[in-house]
């Protein structure tokens, strides 16, 4: 009898204790929470089918509404999501190619211009390919821009042309539909947040099995490096960059890495351009804005190298949450939070850069729109609102673990 009541609690530790180590991002999680997440790109195909036929039904003023927005899409489906708001709204939204992946597929850019306004602010999503929160939130924030645009309501695309990266990562973000759901790094297996130049070296430069892996030497992935080369290309019109990531709950700006101020009044500029932005991001207080070297010091990441390339406000979202792996109940809210947090930004950027702000009025341009030219698939019934299912699915338990962002 003590014999079996001992095995019965040996088998209970080792159930709850860390499902050894098959997810490389250094957090304790049960079994029973790693096979949430191992099973959450099948949850999604699952929502997919009840979630199908939208594109035919895509109204413009209702895109956030859309039933895409109930799953996590691959990224086929956003391409097709995106080109169909593009087909309905041809005059204001432009689609263009920034760089190319390892794999040598194509990653996609979108352009949202009311008027070829001289100054332009830019967004990219998913350089770390298994936050899908990340890349869903700024996809509802562009549906929910072109809904303002179609309703006559204020909207930064007033002041700004809207560049939308959605997908940075492709290959990587494709493997995370796979067997590799918590895959980080791009096909080389090179983190593309560390694969920019930095003004100081790692003093302890991470090995190629890392998940921070930097690459042999900056620029060194074609994502990377085309998108670099898009930018400088740019440089005279794109005040401000936004660089989307989950799920730390946190507004960061320069630098990671070093702890020394940027002087000059320029960090004071930071926290009350994130402190603004917070203030936006309901419930208030869900996101802290502060130097990226407080989360941890990191080294060759996009917003320390385009500031200090650009002087321009560069900064990162991370989307908060508990888990890389994020419910898609939450999509909508994490979205509405981005947006508030992005119109808020343009604002901000305004006064960042020497200007003034005023409340943006409502765009007066008045859309041409066409229905897209898409064949709805056979049904005889209309398309399922409703995400999947998620009450057999155990919680992730919340942590006090600083992601790796």
């Amino acid at each position: 009898m003590k014999l079996a009541l001992l095995v019965a609690i040996v088998a209970g530790v080792v159930s709850s204790v860390q499902a050894l180590g098959r997810i490389p991002d250094d957090r304790e999680r049960t079994w029973e929470e790693e096979d949430v997440i191992f099973g959450d790109a099948d949850d999604n195909r699952r929502c997919h089918t009840q979630n199908d036929g939208y594109l035919p039904v895509l109204q413009p003023g209702k895109y956030a509404d859309s039933a895409f927005h109930n799953c996590f899409r691959t990224d086929t489906q956003i391409y097709e999501y995106i080109d169909a708001l593009a087909v309905q709204n041809p005059t204001i939204l432009t689609k263009f190619g920034v760089a190319q992946t390892v794999q040598n597929r194509t990653i996609w850019g979108y352009k949202l211009s009311t008027g070829n306004r001289p100054k332009s602010l830019y967004f990219q999503a998913q350089l770390h390919a298994r936050e899908w929160i990340a890349g869903a939130s700024a996809v509802f924030t562009l549906s929910s821009f072109l809904d303002d645009i179609a309703t006559n309501k204020p909207t930064p695309a007033a002041d700004f042309n809207l560049y939308f990266v959605p997908i940075v990562n492709r290959d990587g973000y494709q493997l995370t539909w796979g067997t590799l759901r918590y895959q980080r790094k791009n096909a080389n297996q090179v983190d593309l947040n560390r694969n920019w130049p930095s003004k100081y070296p790692n003093p302890n430069p991470p090995s190629q099995s890392s998940e921070v892996y930097p690459g042999p030497f900056p620029f060194s992935e074609p994502e990377t490096n085309g998108i670099d080369k898009w930018i400088a290309s740019k440089k005279d019109e794109i005040d401000g960059y936004v660089d989307i990531h989950s799920y730390a709950g946190l507004i960061l700006y320069a630098f990671g890495d070093t702890k020394l101020p940027i002087g000059g009044g320029v960090d004071e500029k930071f926290a009350a351009l994130g402190n603004a932005m917070s203030a936006k991001m309901v419930p208030v207080g869900s996101y802290i804005q502060q130097p990226s070297w407080k989360l941890y010091l990191s080294y060759g990441v996009f917003p320390d190298y385009i500031f200090r390339t650009y002087n321009k406000p560069a900064i990162t979202i991370e989307v908060v949450g508990t888990d890389f792996v994020a419910p898609v109940s939450t999509i909508r809210t994490r979205g509405k939070e981005i947006y508030n947090g992005l119109v808020e930004y343009a604002k901000q950027v305004v006064i960042f850069n020497g200007g003034t702000t005023t409340a943006v009025p409502p765009t007066t341009t008045t859309p041409t729109t066409t229905k897209p030219s898409v064949t709805p698939a056979p049904t005889t019934t209309k398309p399922s609102m409703t995400p999947a299912p998620t009450t057999t699915k155990p919680s992730v338990t919340p942590t006090t673990t600083k992601p790796q962002c």
